[in-house]
């Protein structure tokens, strides 16, 4: 059953497990499958600009269904815009960017690109209540979708045509609706926007790199694997416990 916030138009998946038998009652022919029911949920969260973003609960996870977008951290500091491909590399402080350095076309579509370094700053780029998922929490949601070798199906915003290659079983399942905002390495621009989803996880693997998850255009799966933190990638936030 589907049930929308009257005050916000919003509808929220819940993954709950649920047993079906084929055939027959002996526990040989049972199975966990897993089905999306629709649920009022959490009420959008506001970001430092102002900035409304939908929330969606998957198990007992509260994640932004949006990318992030704010361009000040929570002190109000701002958060650099570093569109030149030559100063982006050798940062070693947060910054941000822009597919073709366009936040009027594309901020609300795709949302920012952050560098690691921006993550991590103890400003926080996360709203207040909110943070940068850890690589555990990753792991968490990838789970509860199932396994990595299925949960970027039902993670793909498919109505938004966005994604310029479609796997056949995405659904958007989960809600958490990812667009593919492509993502910057460490050497030259934004690229791969219709591609690829990125997002950073807040665990660094090292002193020059951090883990961060991500979405094939034309597979089922969710991989992760540390990227250099000159890198830019998409933000999403989880609920603080």
């Amino acid at each position: 059953m589907i049930k929308h916030d009257p005050q916000w138009g919003l509808v929220l998946a819940l993954f709950i497990p649920v047993i079906w038998s084929a055939g027959g009652s002996s526990d040989d022919s049972r199975a966990l499958a897993r089905e999306a029911v629709i649920v009022e949920g959490p009420q959008p969260v506001t970001d430092y600009d102002g900035n409304i973003y939908k929330a969606v609960q998957i198990g007992r996870q509260i994640w932004m269904a949006e990318n992030l977008k704010v361009t000040h951290y929570r002190d109000g500091t701002p958060i650099p815009n570093v569109p030149d491909d030559d100063v982006w590399p050798d940062l070693r402080t947060g910054a941000l960017c822009w597919l073709d350095n366009d936040p009027s076309s594309f901020k609300d579509v795709y949302g920012a690109l952050y560098n690691y370094f921006a993550v991590a700053d103890p400003r926080m780029l996360s709203p207040a209540g909110w943070h940068v998922p850890t690589i555990d929490e990753w792991r968490i949601l990838e789970k509860e979708l199932g396994g990595r070798d299925v949960a970027g199906n039902k993670m793909k915003d498919i109505a938004s045509y966005l994604w310029k290659a479609v796997h056949p079983g995405a659904n958007n399942a989960s809600g958490f609706s990812a667009r593919p905002a492509g993502g910057r390495g460490r050497y030259g621009g934004p690229g791969e926007v219709g591609r690829y989803a990125t997002w950073w996880a807040s665990t660094a693997q090292d002193s020059d790199f951090a883990w961060h998850w991500g979405l094939y255009p034309d597979k089922g799966s969710i991989r992760s694997n540390p990227g250099h933190k000159a890198s830019g990638f998409s933000v999403r936030c989880v609920k603080d416990p």
